[in-house]
């Protein structure tokens, strides 16, 4: 059956070529990805933006830092990679590889006005001036929020909080318009990271698509980070996708394994269909040792188990089809439905 094109909804890839760019290092993707990527069959990634704790502090100026750094390495090798942004497709067939950049949370907001003082007018400025640089690098997804808690939302306390300690969860009145404001601009939302207070309040603001890039079913491992079944069903009505995530407290707390990932496959499957499953893996094997799972799952850690999963999943049963769809097919329609909204508004 393999080959079959895969697009990952969640890669932090673009900080692991940050370092390496900052100890020198040139080509980082064409020297230690594409080789990777291009024989596993992973022909395209979302590719977040993802602040490392040690850089929380200053979270603004990392931020800049790592799609700087993606950027330059890009320009290295512009006939291996590209960045897709408005009208145009996700395309299986291209020979680069093709990346959708996001952001996997927006603490930076705070930091990126320094005179701001806390006020909510100076808060908007920072998210506004933020964006439009952002958006002009080709940021076209987002997360509020990395499981902590910020001055948009709030995540599951999995990791310190920033700002507001004490306020209950939720969108903040801030969070609400960002939401509003990223929706009407085209930025494919993201729940992922998000509390279900967070998660039900994005749902509330805005009606459209909304999608989870790297979160499995509650009901199958009980960890704050997956979805209960309200969430999924939300996805599900808003058109969205789940992309499968191969981390293994949020495959089993136990016994993580290929097969038990394949389990919340067809949970979430059952629940919503098939057409609104993908994959994100969020493979921590280039990351420094402290961002690995204190037990991986079996079978399934690094992306050269890309190939056998897939196999796996037609012996479970999957059609080819089946498989097609949720690996490239479904954020395939996904982002062509995102296209089509931000050319009929």
């Amino acid at each position: 059956m393999f080959p079959i094109p895969v697009f990952d909804c969640h890669s932090d890839i673009p900080a692991d070529i940050a370092r390496r760019r900052a100890e020198g290092e040139r080509r980082v993707f064409a020297r230690h990805y594409w080789p990777r990527l291009s024989q596993a069959g992973v022909v395209g990634s979302l590719f977040a933006l993802w602040v490392e704790p040690p850089y929380r502090r200053n979270s603004a100026h990392r931020v800049l830092q790592l799609a700087s750094a993606l950027w330059a390495d890009i320009q290295e090798s512009p006939e291996l990679i590209r960045i897709v942004t408005d009208d145009e497709p996700l395309d299986p067939t291209d020979s680069r590889f093709q990346v959708v950049l996001g952001l996997e949370g927006m603490t930076f907001v705070e930091q990126w006005l320094l005179d701001r003082n806390d006020h909510p007018a100076s808060l908007w400025e920072g998210y506004q001036e933020s964006f439009t640089v952002l958006r002009r690098l080709g940021v076209r997804h987002a997360m509020l929020a990395w499981a902590e808690t910020n001055a948009l939302a709030s995540g599951p306390d999995v990791f310190p909080k920033t700002h507001s300690a004490h306020r209950p969860p939720g969108l903040t009145p801030l969070g609400r318009d960002i939401v509003r404001h990223l929706a009407g601009t085209g930025i494919l939302l993201d729940i992922s990271h998000l509390d279900d207070t967070s998660a039900a309040d994005v749902c509330d603001s805005h009606s459209g698509l909304l999608i989870a890039s790297h979160s499995n079913a509650r009901a199958l491992s009980d960890h704050p980070r997956n979805l209960p079944d309200f969430l999924i069903k939300a996805i599900g009505d808003r058109h969205g996708i789940i992309g499968l995530n191969s981390y293994g407290p949020y495959v089993d707390k136990v016994h993580p394994t290929m097969d038990r990932l394949i389990d919340h496959l067809i949970y979430i499957a059952n629940l919503i269909g098939i057409r609104h499953v993908a994959f994100g893996f969020d493979f921590t094997d280039y990351l420094p040792t402290i961002y690995h799972a204190s037990r991986p799952t079996e079978g399934l850690s690094r992306v050269e188990d890309v190939p056998p999963f897939l196999d796996r999943l037609s012996q479970r049963g999957f059609s080819d089809d089946e498989i097609r769809a949720v690996s490239f097919g479904n954020i395939q329609r996904v982002w062509d439905r995102q296209q089509q909204s931000i050319q009929g508004g």
